[in-house]
């Protein structure tokens, strides 16, 4: 959490130092910087969005990527951040009970999948086959916190063989850690978002999770009341919902539950 938050300041003061409009408390925000918050899986869509939105705008758009629970819990302590893009509702909830929220869509859905490392020759070809002496080590998002473990953890409960399999699980701080644990072979298999190993040229899929098994996988996209008023803010939060960002969600294997506007804003 410290590295992010270094890393935040870091880049901040590369901004400032090229002449470019940096993140401003106070006063006129209308050309200010926009910080985003936005789950871990979201990493390579978000990034090619905020900078296509940059060079449409004039706009620079930050971004911190962590799980969710760390990022909501980031804000709830006072983190300046402008838009949040979280991979589950529970925590968009939590802010939104401490009354930090102007608005809020669900935009984005995902699906579990069940992944080994690329060169792996342990037999383990559905999700049943995680209870046998193929698998040592489970990477998951840590299950009481990361929503992509939290959800690991309901469709292994559901299944019956949770119980069996909490002994191996490597709980990781956000869903790429977990999918880093399997790439480096520090873990015989992992549950991701399908959006995760869709990157990843160092694992391979052996199966989907059920739909059925978890509670709806959805993203919410939330303005923060720290954005509601910046001028940036409220264009950001309006373009990720733009038929321009959807291709790009859609192009990382996220599927988009809202219909896109025809035209991103300006």
């Amino acid at each position: 959490m410290i590295r992010k938050l270094i890393a935040i300041t870091i880049l901040v003061s590369l901004v400032s130092g090229l002449g470019l409009p940096s993140i401003s408390s106070a006063g006129d925000k209308s050309n200010a910087t926009v910080l985003v918050f936005a789950a871990a899986s979201t990493t390579n869509a978000i990034d090619e969005i905020r900078q296509q939105f940059t060079k449409d705008t004039g706009i620079v758009v930050l971004a911190s990527y962590a799980a969710s629970s760390t990022l909501a819990q980031q804000i709830a302590h006072g983190a300046d951040a402008d838009v949040l893009v979280s991979a589950d509702q529970k925590w968009a909830d939590f802010l939104g009970d401490k009354g930090l929220i102007a608005e809020r869509r669900n935009l984005l859905g995902n699906r579990l999948v069940l992944v080994v490392p690329k060169d792996s020759s342990r037999k383990v070809t559905k999700i049943e086959d995680l209870t046998t002496a193929a698998v040592e080590h489970l990477a998951l998002g840590d299950p009481q916190s990361v929503p992509a473990g939290r959800y690991a953890k309901q469709a292994l409960t559901k299944l019956g063989i949770w119980d069996q399999l909490k002994g191996k699980v490597v709980a990781a701080e956000d869903v790429r850690y977990a999918l880093t644990f399997v790439e480096t072979g520090n873990a015989e298999a992992g549950i991701v978002y399908s959006t995760d190993a869709a990157i990843s040229k160092k694992v391979k899929i052996m199966a989907e999770v059920p739909a059925d098994l978890t509670d709806p996988i959805r993203y919410p996209v939330v303005l923060l009341k720290h954005g509601q008023g910046h001028e940036g803010a409220e264009s950001f939060y309006r373009y990720l919902m733009s038929a321009a960002a959807g291709k790009v969600f859609q192009k990382f294997g996220f599927s988009v539950l809202e219909q896109p506007v025809a035209q991103p804003p300006q």
